[in-house]
């Protein structure tokens, strides 16, 4: 009965997250139907689909199917819900071959994740020691690749002490538009961007191209009215000779002002956390005449923002750390979002609760590997924002990380106690 509802639930997660009528795409970035490389985020919509269908594979592997029958029962349940977007079901979704390839994938870790369960506990110490150690190793290497993502597509940290030669060069950039993005409503009067100033007094958004990446942008626009259209539509928009895509860009979604920065995660086909001000055209109309003014801030290490208008003022930082990676690989929780703290912590109970289960069963016989491990992952987190230039982690990260260590560790001696008392453990069944 349990695995039928297991199963009957990761079946109502998918069709909730592949069907129900949110996150649209806006018409310019729609990406061609049934593609294999399908838009910037080809990575992230990877990740995040494999996730969606390991809980129908586990399931299904449960109930005895064998690991063909479920990657061949996921890739036909993708390709059904695939058709279903493709016809309008729901509107301004679309329908990629990517995902059938991703949700199949999904469901094989799915069984995969049930073949390891035996790892739970495993038979020697000395196996439980590697475990722990391993699984240290990875968060390292995670933590690397997350600093590295949030770094500059130039592939560059330019360091203070560093000679950075000839200053980025500006000018008014050659598109006449956003590629891919609506036109601004609202009254752009100037925007200035790392000390270069230019006047535009219309509609439409304000191009600046620079001939290399810079390592810090200070970005003013100021502004009149605001734009009707629900999606996000760029204000101040900063781009590389040659390249469509944002350095960084200010724009407004909705109501909200809104900072978005383009790093390395872009190139590797990961999502970039962007940062939000809500209400700051509450009350707005498109040709309101009052002025707002908008400043952001993008450095290797932080983001802000801040409005200020006769009616509004407010400001919001982020910094980048090594610990954000949840938000590199998935679109639905965001940074600033109502489920942020849930979303960050079960990242981090991900990465590190398995170190203190692994960690207090090798302890029973050698009481290092467990201080070896956390030693390392002290290490070569604190070691992150040297090599990458992003913000170090700061101490409610490693109040939280220490806790869920912690508390794998006690999940682990209290599952060893049951395991060794045949009597509780029916009791607990």
């Amino acid at each position: 009965m349990k695995r039928r509802v297991v199963l009957a639930g990761s079946v109502a997660l998918i069709l909730l997250a592949t069907l129900a009528p949110y996150n649209a795409i806006t018409a310019g970035q729609m990406p061609p139907r049934w593609c294999l490389a399908c838009g910037g985020l080809w990575l992230t919509d990877g990740i995040s689909n494999v996730v969606l269908f390991a809980p129908l594979g586990l399931a299904l592997a449960m109930l005895g199917v064998r690991w063909w029958v479920v990657a061949l029962l996921s890739a036909g349940f993708s390709l059904g819900v695939e058709w279903l977007q493709s016809i309008g079901f729901p509107p301004m979704r679309s329908a990629a071959l990517a995902d059938v390839v991703a949700n199949a994938l999904g469901g094989l870790v799915g069984v995969w994740v049930l073949a390891l369960r035996g790892m739970l506990f495993p038979a020697s110490w000395r196996v439980a020691v590697r475990l722990a150690w391993g699984w240290a190793a990875g968060v390292v290497a995670v933590l690397a690749l997350t600093s590295a993502a949030l770094g500059p597509r130039s592939g560059r940290i330019e360091r203070p002490w560093e000679d950075r030669g000839a200053a980025p060069r500006y000018a008014p950039s050659p598109f006449p538009r956003v590629p891919g993005q609506a036109w601004y409503g609202g009254l752009t009067d100037s925007v200035s961007v790392n000390g270069y100033a230019t006047t535009h007094r219309g509609t439409g958004p304000v191009l600046i191209e620079v001939s290399r990446e810079p390592a810090v942008v200070a970005m003013r626009a100021v502004l009149r009215g605001r734009e009707l259209e629900p999606f996000v539509v760029p204000i101040a928009f900063l781009h590389v000779a040659g390249d469509s895509s944002a350095v960084a860009f200010v724009g407004e979604e909705d109501l909200a002002a809104k900072l978005v920065v383009t790093r390395r995660a872009w190139d590797w086909g990961l999502a970039m956390p962007s940062l939000r001000l809500d209400g700051v055209f509450a009350g707005r109309s498109i040709t309101d005449p009052r002025p707002i003014v908008l400043d952001a801030w993008s450095a290797p290490d932080t983001l802000r923002l801040s409005a200020t208008s006769a009616a509004f003022t407010e400001a919001r930082a982020m910094a980048l750390t090594p610990v954000i990676g949840w938000a590199l690989i998935q679109t639905v929780f965001s940074i600033g979002g109502t489920f942020e703290l849930l979303a960050h912590i079960c990242w981090l109970a991900a990465l590190m609760m398995p170190i203190g289960w692994w960690g207090i069963q090798a302890a029973a016989r050698s009481g290092r590997a467990l201080g070896v491990a956390m030693l390392w992952l002290w290490v070569g987190a604190a070691a992150m924002p040297r090599f990458f230039g992003v913000a170090p982690i700061g101490a409610r990260d490693w109040v939280i990380m220490m806790a869920l260590l912690a508390s794998g560790a006690v999940a682990a001696r209290s599952a060893m106690r049951t395991r060794e008392h045949p009597r509780l453990a029916d009791r607990a069944d």
